[in-house]
């Protein structure tokens, strides 16, 4: 077992060191009892001598010890697994919140390759068989480690020859588990990881459901999920062989020495060379290692699990999270007082590949935008045009000198300051299971007056939907907002970043779901708006953009034109071309 995927972990454990080490105490003090019981017992039945009346007293004072010192030892395993039970629930909460609060913080691309269901199972399955090992599994060790040296200890005294013979059937349990061992653990990474592929695979089918319904894919969704659960049953069936293989052992072993003390001990009896007394309390004692010998094979398989389930998790916490600038952060009097950034823009040069890619996605992009003016970013699917603008909040990490926000490279920029003055309208709006007011708010330092939310949902277009919503804004959406459509899940987005009274505001092809009238009229509310933000618009529909103060044009990632909406229509390029198409195609659709 690799100790290296623990090492962080066993940290949090030792936060709570007065606890363990009550609890500690608590089951030296309550083994040492229990496995000293059977040694009163003995005495008081080899005490007891026929004709001998004051045998009698002696036999019933130590009944009576027996009786005290299992009562006070069983109050002592009591403690024991309150105090170290707790504990390890305590890190279990602990561990939980550090993983999620790690999460947060971790930069757009890690989730790229991460799927949900596998983070999911994570944080729950993996920190739980964690908990389990080093909390209730290394009590059970404990345990044994008090128990086995304590009962030889008085088996000894009793009976040296038995009690080495009870020892070969015993130590035979260690080699046993030591022999099972790597083919545990190798089984229970397989189970886990497998955990994590159903759960990603059922996630990312609820999630899709409309997409599902609506294509009849039913039957894939169902043979996906039949396919992946019958690998974890398979895995699951290998791993229930490998313990099968190992409780059954471990029985048969533990039985073993039971029935050496019965034929041995039995012998040694007739014999005269033990007592009665001396038999019984043997079988107690042997009865009180077996299964402590038992339970260090089940916390070895649990912590063969755990060392798997640990690693997975200290892959997140490995992780490094988004820095907050890279190199020293700017000593700007802007940065340290906290003043409102004016929204002017530059970007130069600026050459970027997305992580574990060839292709460019930008390629010495450079353009300059006043505060309060408005730059359009159009040109085919692909052309890097959210790229851009998710380079300029930084989340992904444009190269150091290349994008500037009044004049201070936003990669010295603390994310902080830099994400508070910009305001986003991803392309793939997104909405919590809250109400639509709560979405609204969601970006919003403080909690704004309702009359704000009212006037940012009127000016994104959603006055006519909030009529036709059973609790108008106080209508939970549902997951992602499933229960509104595509165009008003985007007119909310667009709301909640009006709400954030940001200086920037970056708008990712924000009506695209919406059809051209409603565009026409949404835009017309903004029109006042634009010339007191810097705006960003990424659009595929030209009529988004021709009040724009600047046009970029890219295509491939390279700008191909640029100019003002006139400019453009007059170089007979891929703008006027497409505005034509466009315009043509409105025109079909009106005499439609």
């Amino acid at each position: 077992m690799r100790p290296g995927p623990f090492r962080r972990l066993l940290g949090y454990f030792a936060r709570r060191r007065g606890a363990l080490g009550l609890g500690l105490l608590a089951l030296v003090g309550g083994r040492l009892l229990l496995t000293w019981a059977p040694e009163l017992l003995r005495r008081g039945l080899n005490a007891l001598t026929p004709g001998a009346d004051e045998s009698v007293g002696v036999a019933q004072s130590l009944a009576w010890r027996f009786l005290g010192v299992t009562a006070a030892g069983a109050l002592c395993i009591w403690a024991m697994r309150r105090l170290i039970v707790g504990a390890s629930r305590d890190v279990e909460r602990d561990v939980k919140r550090d993983i999620f609060d790690h999460l947060q913080r971790l930069p757009a691309a890690w989730f790229d390759r991460m799927r949900t269901g596998d983070l999911m199972s994570r944080l729950t399955s993996d920190v739980e068989a964690v908990r389990f090992a080093l909390g209730p599994g290394l009590m059970y060790v404990g345990s044994t480690l008090v128990t086995f040296p304590a009962a030889l200890t008085f088996m000894g005294r009793a009976s040296m020859p038995l009690m080495l013979a009870v020892l070969i059937p015993l130590l035979a349990i260690l080699l046993f588990v030591k022999l099972l061992s790597p083919s545990i653990f190798r089984r229970t990474r397989a189970v886990q990881d497998r955990t994590g592929d159903l759960s990603a695979r059922a996630q990312e089918s609820f999630a899709g459901a409309r997409v599902v319904r609506a294509y009849a894919t039913e039957h894939v969704e169902i043979e996906a999920f039949r396919a992946a659960n019958q690998v974890l049953v398979t895995e699951t069936l290998g791993l229930a062989r490998v313990r099968a293989w190992m409780t059954a052992g471990l029985y048969v072993l533990g039985g073993a020495a039971e029935l050496v003390v019965l034929v041995m001990g039995g012998t040694l009896a007739i014999e005269g060379r033990i007592t009665a007394g001396d038999l019984l309390a043997y079988l107690a004692w042997v009865s009180m290692l077996i299964w402590p010998m038992i339970s260090v094979g089940w916390v070895v398989s649990a912590l063969q699990r755990s060392a798997a389930a640990a690693a997975r998790i200290e892959e997140v916490l490995t992780a490094q999270p988004e820095a907050d600038t890279l190199g020293p952060p700017l000593e700007e009097p802007l940065l340290e007082t906290g003043e409102r950034f004016a929204g002017r823009i530059s970007v130069r040069g600026l050459t970027f590949t997305y992580p574990g890619t060839q292709r460019p996605a930008l390629v010495d992009v450079s353009v300059e935008l006043p505060a309060g003016g408005t730059l359009a970013l159009v040109g085919p699917v692909g052309s890097g045009k959210s790229t851009l603008l998710r380079l300029l909040s930084r989340l992904y990490e444009p190269p150091p000198g290349s994008v500037f926000l009044d004049g201070l490279d936003v990669t010295r920029v603390p994310l902080a300051r830099l994400r508070a003055a910009v305001a986003s309208v991803p392309q793939d709006a997104f909405l919590f299971s809250e109400t639509l007011a709560a979405n609204l708010a969601y970006a919003t330092t403080l909690a704004p007056a309702r009359e704000r939310v009212l006037e940012a949902a009127l000016t994104a277009g959603l006055g006519h939907d909030l009529e036709q919503l059973p609790q108008g804004i106080d209508t939970v959406v549902g997951e992602r907002g499933v229960t509104l459509s595509g165009g008003q899940k985007q007119r909310a987005t667009l709301a909640r970043a009006l709400l954030r009274e940001a200086p920037v505001l970056l708008l990712d092809d924000a009506l695209s779901a919406v059809d051209t009238q409603t565009e026409e009229a949404v835009l017309e509310r903004l029109a006042g708006l634009f010339g007191q933000r810097t705006a960003l618009i990424a659009a595929h529909r030209l009529s988004t953009v021709r009040h724009a103060t600047h046009i970029l044009v890219l295509d491939e990632g390279r700008v191909v034109e640029q100019g003002s909406h006139q400019e453009l229509l007059q170089r007979a390029g891929w703008y006027a071309r497409t505005h034509a198409a466009q315009r043509a195609e409105r025109a079909l659709e009106e005499l439609a």
